[in-house]
């Protein structure tokens, strides 16, 4: 059985103590098999004993592999969070209903137009589960006039373990289990004691918090003793010194105290309404707004006390813990299986083209093959919203993560609704940039500031935080290199998965002299290519004075094929003061696809540096790879590849001297690469990838 269960109700201080947070509280007590119990993280957290009780929390309803779900308070705020839930048909969906009194009485209830627009969205929510668990047989009746016949279990609700054992104690007063609610209807039975000389006594106790113009008019009708809320060890001392119990209110799902008086081995009397019906016998039950007749019931219950008792001795038995959830939990059906042959449905949010980004083009690639083995809907773009991660109709939904803005859509609905998450970045701060400071700060412990975050960005081999703890929350996290699984798992306690990164591309034979031709590059001259953003962290000072070192030794050209970024000037600076300004040519724009593949099959080897820190996936070195082109890349680089030997591996410090013997090696004495290449290939290749992935989302 795999459970889930909204625990929502036990971090609401308004519910915990409630009659609907112990239900939910011993329902999660006799939980078979291990629960997934949803939170909400702007709540108070949940107390420990209770976190003790399930197998992982999540903070959103995005739960992979979510077999039965339980609601244990479906009317409460905020209905919608659950929605991925309530809407996938591969979901057992069961939701404990307690009342409909709101609804009945909605000018105390649903006096405000906020109280009515979160009711009757619970309301319509509630229509979207496939069984009810009613409370008791009057609950049922009304939810079957509301909702019409619908697979309904009738539950009882459990009574608490304090009630059990209680020894008998010399009489003392009258007890009443009361509140501020005004259905509670403490004023008869106070109005009651008043006019009988037989009951004026006796004490009467009413518990429960009560405000105090209303503590002041039940004073004023007759002597009352008004404790307030108190403890579960005096509540079994009150009960241990009751004459009776008596329950007079006007309306009731169900009435805890009524049973738990017979579970104490106390006369208890109420009023006659449908939940009291459905628990005492008519002979103990008294008319509402009648004080005259509760006395006399009263008065007759108190003359022959010891015969009630007995009579009443076994009516609370099937209410225990163990009796109540067995009900609860045979409701719940499996998970119907996945009809022969259907596909799953996916829905996949991620950067797609126009954008001229690398992920846009891989999730591209991703698509073509996923597509085949599931139904897939791709949102990107401004097609980005709430209603894939609230849609049950997906068996998964997966968001693809940047480390750059094009991204905060997607990763912002991923953190409220619940998804799974593939992060392309070991680091996030350009994405979180405006939180970054505080975010940082939270990750490492220690007050992280703006200047140390500037400083970071400026030299990302100083940055200590990865971002990333937000996004842990993912299920499944989902990386392309080891590196940031360690580090998820080691800083935020996550098993986040890992997934090898794909080729994006397939490379055919391609003819160097006709691309040679068609750059404009000569035959006799050795081209050195590296891909991608011109920028500071690609190690490029560090590959001029590499090349500085081979000037005189090699007729040797070094290209930067890509983007220019803020600066392409400082390097041509360093350029011209190494003396090679005329072997080196900086940014190309951003390159079409025909020709990107002339580059690569131009180029006499590849160099794709990073600096900064481990956890870096460079698609433009896979691109070399199954282009089969020798290449020189920084260690972190090609070993998060698994890249074959044709790729030179140098230090993640970028060493001038290390880098010019690699690249002299590479176009010195060219490695054979085919049969490399093909084996390559055909391990990383994206429809491989697909069906890999496809696993991760559906466990």
């Amino acid at each position: 059985m795999s459970l889930v269960v909204d625990l929502r109700c036990l971090q609401d201080v308004n519910y915990r103590k409630r009659g609907i947070g112990q239900h939910a509280l011993s329902l999660l007590r006799q939980a078979p098999g291990p629960v997934t119990g949803i939170i909400d993280p702007a709540m108070p957290p949940l107390p420990g004993d209770m976190s003790a009780l399930v197998a992982e929390l999540s903070p959103h309803a995005y739960i992979s592999g979510a077999k039965l779900f339980l609601n244990p308070c479906p009317f409460g705020p905020n209905q919608a969070a659950l929605a991925r839930l309530l809407t996938a048909p591969g979901v057992t969906k069961a939701a404990c209903v307690y009342d409909f009194i709101p609804f009945d009485d909605q000018a105390t209830y649903l006096a405000d137009d906020a109280a009515r627009l979160d009711y009757f969205t619970a309301l319509a929510w509630l229509k979207r589960y496939d069984v009810l668990l009613p409370i008791s047989a009057p609950t049922e009746a009304r939810q079957r006039e509301l909702f019409g016949m619908r697979p309904s279990v009738v539950t009882g609700v459990a009574l608490p373990g304090w009630i059990y054992d209680i020894a008998p104690q010399k009489p003392r007063h009258i007890l009443t289990i009361s509140g501020n609610d005004p259905r509670k209807n403490p004023e008869q039975l106070a109005a009651a004691h008043a006019a009988s000389p037989v009951l004026r006594r006796l004490p009467l106790v009413i518990t429960g918090w009560l405000a105090p113009e209303r503590a002041a008019r039940l004073r004023s009708i007759s002597g009352v003793e008004l404790p307030g809320a108190v403890s579960d060890e005096a509540m079994r001392s009150l009960y241990a010194q009751a004459y009776a119990v008596v329950t007079p209110s006007r309306a009731e799902g169900f009435s805890l105290p009524v049973m738990e008086a017979c579970a104490a081995g106390v006369p208890s009397i109420a009023s006659d309404i449908p939940a009291h019906r459905a628990l005492l016998p008519i002979e103990f039950l008294f008319p509402l707004d009648d004080p005259a007749a509760l006395a006399h019931r009263l008065e007759d219950v108190l003359a022959r006390r010891e015969a009630v008792v007995q009579a009443q001795s076994g009516l609370w038995r099937e209410f225990s813990e163990e009796q109540v959830a067995a009900k609860v939990f045979a409701a719940l059906l499996p998970k119907p299986a996945l009809a022969r042959g259907a596909k799953p449905r996916i829905a996949m949010l991620t950067p797609m083209s126009p954008e001229k980004t690398g992920i846009a083009a891989y999730s591209a690639a991703c698509a073509a093959e996923l597509g085949k083995l599931a139904r897939l809907d791709v949102f990107a773009g401004n097609a980005v919203s709430t209603l894939p991660y609230a849609n049950g109709k997906y068996d998964a939904v997966l968001s693809v993560i940047g480390n750059s803005p094009l991204h905060e859509r997607i990763y912002d609905n991923s953190l409220r609704w619940g998804s799974a998450a593939l992060c392309h970045d070991a680091r996030l701060m350009g994405l979180l940039h405006p939180r970054a400071a505080a975010l940082a700060s939270a990750e490492l412990g220690r007050v992280v500031t703006e200047r140390e975050i500037a400083a970071w960005a400026a030299d990302e081999s100083q940055r200590a935080a990865c971002f990333l703890g937000e996004l842990a929350a993912a299920r499944p996290l989902i990386f392309h290199e080891r590196h940031s699984v360690a580090l998820v798992r080691e800083r935020f306690g996550v098993a986040a998965r890992y997934l090898r990164f794909a080729m994006q591309r397939q490379f055919p034979p391609m003819d160097k002299q006709a691309a040679r031709a068609a750059l404009g590059i000569p035959m006799a001259q050795k081209l050195v290519v590296s891909f991608g953003f011109v920028t500071r962290g690609k190690g490029i000072p560090a590959a001029l004075a590499a090349l500085a070192l081979l000037k005189g030794r090699v007729d040797i050209k070094l290209v930067f094929a890509g983007e220019d970024a803020s600066q392409t000037e400082n390097f041509r600076a360093l350029a011209r003061e190494l003396g090679i300004a005329d072997a080196v040519q900086f940014g190309t724009g951003f390159l079409p696809e025909a020709l990107y593949r002339l580059w690569l099959a131009a180029a006499d080897a590849g160099l794709q540096l990073r600096e900064g820190l481990p956890g870096n996936i460079s698609a433009a070195l896979q691109d070399c790879i199954g282009a089969g082109l020798p290449s020189v890349a920084s260690a972190d680089l090609a070993e998060n590849l698994s890249a074959p030997a044709y790729i030179k591996r140098v230090s993640d410090k970028p060493d001038p001297r290390e880098i010019a013997s690699a690249l002299e090696d590479v176009l010195t004495a060219p490695p054979e690469t085919e049969e490399a290449r093909l084996a390559y290939c055909a391990a990383h290749s994206m429809a491989v990838y697909a069906a890999e992935l496809l696993e991760l989302l559906l466990p």
